[in-house]
């Protein structure tokens, strides 16, 4: 007769059940940040990002306050990238942004962050790109030597 060996049967089961678990089962809570950070926090009419990790795949919703202010289908890696404009409504100060499974309500699927809400900027903003700054003032130098080389090559007759 052979011997069973239990240890062996044992470690077996443990691990066939170990690989069997889905990642459903897990309880950990996905990790969120936004950005910029609070303070300095960003301005009304600004842009601000979610970051997050350890999301299920799926459709999710953003809300600032209790506001749906944007969407995003989470993909089987788990990551989210959202970037949301602030609503020129909202007032400056403390607010509150929301991960949630239901576009019409907060079901928080991640802790809720706080963020700070500033001043709208009387400053604005260079239209141009620093790049198109450059290339123009590279492109007005060269025609302005060419010239100048032309005016002094120049033999009258």
């Amino acid at each position: 007769m052979k011997k069973i060996h239990t240890i062996s049967i044992f470690a077996v089961l443990v691990i066939a059940v170990s690989f069997s678990i889905h990642e459903v089962y897990a309880t950990t809570t996905p990790l969120v940040t936004v950005l910029p950070p609070s303070p300095p926090g960003v301005p009304v009419g600004g842009i601000a990002t979610v970051l997050g990790s350890g999301f299920l795949p799926g459709q999710i919703y953003v809300f600032l306050d209790n506001t749906n202010v944007d969407s995003q289908t989470v993909l089987d890696d788990g990551i989210i990238n959202i970037s949301f404009l602030i609503p020129t409504s909202t007032t400056p100060g403390p607010h509150t942004i929301t991960i949630s499974s239901d576009p019409n309500s907060i079901n928080a699927l991640a802790l809720p962050i706080s963020i700070t809400v500033t001043e709208a900027s009387s400053i604005p903003e260079f239209p141009f790109s620093f790049s198109l700054v450059i290339i123009f003032v590279v492109v007005t130098a060269t025609y302005l030597v060419i010239r100048q080389k032309m005016t002094t090559n120049f033999k009258h007759y």
